[in-house]
């Protein structure tokens, strides 16, 4: 396969587009509804998990005993497990057909979590859970993706993709509540039980409804890349790990953060000239789509921008309801699900109106320019008693607004790809993706430590310049524990602790804003970076890219 943009499609991938096509021909259209809304449905719990943790990720930190950074690879590590599938996940329908590809991940998938529901009080067990997870959950959103466009083709995509909404919808509105309704009633390891009926009746429908087979007719002669697999991985797993811990580490100054970074430079290469070599016919992921393709080339810091506005725009809300509102799980929960509302109409409006009448490219700067407005409303709202009917459709417009930028990107780069590239050219633009929801996390924790830190000290300054204010707030603390702790309590140290509890509350805060504000400047280089490129996208083929 050349390196070339505009490229032809290549012999192989011809005989797959026609295999393809003869091998979908035989199955009515209500059997391929079920199949997609079955799939959709193992999505939609995968993705309602990946969601609603956020929301009693506090719980998990004080049941395991672990700091801020360290919770935070409750997210990271899945999110490893996650990319490593998603690299795999087209190169495993290679290797052992769609049906039993799913079914393994769906199994993967339970053990990681049933790994989670024992880990109460073991960090080193749930963060080794979470990557299993992850490896498991990676393959199902990639498949519902490619298998909507290869069992409807055309004019009758819409409609499904309008079905499949309604089955995510049903999931990801209540999950966040009921997660945190369980969380706070009996306790966080519970919350991961919610999945396995779902996951028991999604393995039997796709065993019942899914015909065995390969995507494609697998040559005799071909080898699995198991190579390639290991130098994808261990380069992933070096680079998370490296950009994950630099901060706290001071970067080059320490020797292993040194030595992570260079050996994920080191696989990576030894990836890339693998996968490059002419006797690989079946490379583990086809990276070489991002050069080839003209728009995934073109707008591949856009994709990467994207996926930093899912990733970190969700990690940071939960926590600022939980650590500096104070809210509940279940309270936690309902504004997540508020998210997910205007994830959904967002969706449907950008499907059905805004991608038809605009355009890809056109509804992709509309969502940006929305995006970077909702981001400096969280500028001027956030506080630690900022009411609930100002915080509500904030939040709702945040996902309102995401849903433009996720539809739009996707179909920016997969809307004119033929049939045989769609399986290659979906799982680059998802990896690519996920790759910058990875990175939103990890920049979102390691600028949130340094902007906490750097306020907390500012604080303490100006508490310092202004003693008799201090002193006073101090002394009126103190009288109010004196007149309600009793005998036994320590009023002096009461007031010394309320005020450094308003202390840590505020800094959090004012970092929370900052990683916002860091947001919204992702949205102003996203836009530069759409101006500048030559390559402007018409619509094709309308594709449906849920989240």
């Amino acid at each position: 396969m050349s390196y070339l943009g505009a490229s032809p499609p290549e012999s192989w991938e011809l005989e797959e587009e026609k295999f393809l096509r003869s091998g979908l021909s035989h199955l009515s259209d209500r059997h391929r509804l079920a199949i997609l809304l079955t799939i959709g449905m193992v999505t939609a719990i995968e993705i309602s998990n990946r969601l609603s943790i956020n929301v009693f990720l506090p719980d998990m930190q004080g049941n395991v005993g672990a700091s801020s950074d360290e919770i935070s690879w409750v997210i990271i590590l899945y999110n490893v497990g996650y990319l490593s599938s998603m690299a795999m996940a087209a190169w495993m329908t290679r290797v052992i057909g769609t049906r039993r590809h799913l079914l393994l991940s769906i199994g993967i998938y339970s053990v990681g979590a049933i790994g989670c529901v024992l880990s109460t009080g073991d960090l080193t067990q749930l963060l080794v859970s979470r990557l299993i997870m992850g490896f498991g959950g990676g393959a199902f959103l990639v498949r519902v993706v490619i298998l909507s466009g290869l069992l409807f083709p055309g004019k009758a995509r819409m409609a499904a993709a309008t079905k499949l909404y309604l089955v995510l919808s049903a999931f990801e509105v209540p999950y966040p509540c009921a997660m945190g309704w369980i969380t706070d009633t009996f306790h966080w390891n519970y919350a991961f039980l919610v999945d396995f009926p779902f996951l028991a009746i999604g393995a039997f429908l796709i065993w019942k409804l899914i015909p065995p087979g390969f995507l494609r007719p697998r040559e005799k002669d071909s080898q699995v890349d198991v190579w390639g697999a290991l130098l994808l991985i261990a380069s992933l797993a070096c680079l998370e790990t490296a950009t994950s811990r630099g901060e706290q580490d001071l970067w080059f100054q320490s020797n292993w953060i040194a030595l992570a970074l260079l050996a994920a430079a080191i696989f990576f290469i030894s990836y890339l000239w693998w996968d490059y070599r002419p006797e690989n016919v079946s490379p583990i992921l086809h990276l070489r789509m991002i050069v080839r393709q003209a728009s995934l080339r073109s707008f591949f810091l856009v994709i990467l921008i994207v996926g930093a506005f899912f990733g970190a725009g969700l990690y940071v809300v939960p926590q600022y309801l939980r650590f500096v509102q104070n809210y509940s799980a279940l309270q936690a929960g309902g504004f997540i699900s508020m998210y997910t509302i205007g994830l959904g109409l967002g969706l449907q409006l950008t499907l059905h109106l805004l991608i038809p009448r605009l355009g890809p490219l056109r509804t992709l700067v509309f969502g940006m320019l929305l995006l970077i407005a909702t981001y400096v409303t969280i500028f001027y709202i956030w506080t630690p008693t900022t009411p609930t009917v100002v915080l509500a459709p904030v939040i709702f417009l945040q996902g309102f607004c995401v849903a433009h930028v996720l539809i739009s990107a996707g179909n920016i780069v997969t809307s004119n790809a033929p049939v045989a590239d769609v399986n290659d050219i979906s799982t680059t633009y998802f990896f690519v993706r996920q790759l910058g929801n990875t990175f939103g996390v990890t920049a979102a924790t390691v600028m949130f430590d340094r902007r906490m830190t750097l306020h907390s000290s500012r604080l303490l300054d100006v508490s310092n310049r202004l003693d008799a204010t201090t002193r006073s707030t101090l002394a009126q603390y103190a009288a109010l524990i004196h007149r309600n702790g009793g005998a036994t309590s320590v009023p002096a140290l009461g007031a010394l602790q309320l005020f450094q509890n308003n202390v840590i509350t505020q800094s959090r805060l004012l970092a929370y804003i900052d990683v916002s504000f860091g947001l919204a400047t992702l949205g102003v280089i996203a836009l530069i970076s759409i101006a500048v490129t030559k390559t402007k996208p018409k619509l094709g083929h309308l594709h449906f890219h849920p989240w």
